[in-house]
């Protein structure tokens, strides 16, 4: 997608719900959902003084709400048909447009995903494109990232948001596959997200060793093993250097129109 950003110089009433809804749909094709608040962001405003703007959407029946059993009945947005057919007639590509809806009643894949639009949402002013995951493109073997960011410097970063600790192997393997990745200049530099500092602390002492153990994913069962080598970063001139840690707590997305 296509950051664009709100152009202050609109005046006339028509052109600027024009702009604001054109805004909102393109993020709802790229990240298939979102909250009120997140949207509002997006806009440059609050969920409060954006309230008629979100109504006016639901009732032209250009986007949807659905409720989350997880999240106290909080509703979130996503495109109808109507907006999927107003998004293909404007010349983009649709075939993503929906996401299922066994992911949204995930509450673990819904806060997460969430938390990603929250961290994109920080870097807009820095970026001037961002590919969600699920339409990231990317060679076997490699992992995908949460988002991809593209610089008008005409580099790309990736963002990997880590709400939980995962295990030493699988932080390990994470760490390979995105070292894999800025060697082959897939991207240029890994933001890792925390919403824990103690887990911030944490992969950064993993990261800090002079050698990484490498391990065997195995697709099909999803099991880790050792591959009884390691790697050595320093031998990669500022390799380290690409790595960014950041606490950044996503924050109160969880909201209600």
């Amino acid at each position: 997608m296509r950051i664009e950003h709100r152009d202050p110089t609109l005046t006339y009433p028509q052109a600027v719900r024009a702009e604001k809804r054109r805004l909102v749909l393109d993020w709802l094709l790229e990240f298939q959902f979102s909250s009120v608040d997140l949207l509002a962001r997006r806009l440059g405003l609050t969920a409060q003084s954006s309230y008629k703007f979100f109504r006016a959407l639901l009732e032209d029946q250009i986007i949807q709400h659905f409720k989350s059993v997880h999240t106290n009945q909080s509703r979130y947005l996503m495109l109808t048909k109507a907006g999927v057919d107003l998004l293909q007639v404007a010349g983009r590509d649709v075939a993503h447009a929906h996401t299922q809806t066994s992911r949204l009643n995930r509450y673990a894949h819904l806060v997460h995903d969430l938390a990603v639009q929250h961290a994109v949402l920080t870097r807009l002013d820095h970026y001037d494109e961002v590919i969600w995951d699920k339409h990231i493109t990317l060679p076997e073997p490699f992992d995908k990232p949460d988002a991809l960011m593209h610089s008008p410097q005409h580099y790309w970063v990736a963002l990997d948001y880590e709400r939980w600790r995962q295990d030493d192997p699988r932080i390990y393997r994470s760490f390979m596959n995105h070292a894999r990745a800025l060697i082959t200049r897939h991207y240029s530099g890994v933001y890792y997200l925390f919403d824990r500092e103690s887990d911030l602390v944490h992969y950064q002492t993993l990261f800090a060793a002079q050698a990484w153990p490498e391990y065997h994913y195995h697709r099909q069962t999803g099991n880790i093993t050792p591959a009884g080598t390691h790697f050595q970063p320093d031998t990669i001139e500022h390799l380290r250097d690409c790595f960014l840690f950041l606490h950044e707590p996503h924050g109160n997305t969880l909201d209600s129109l």
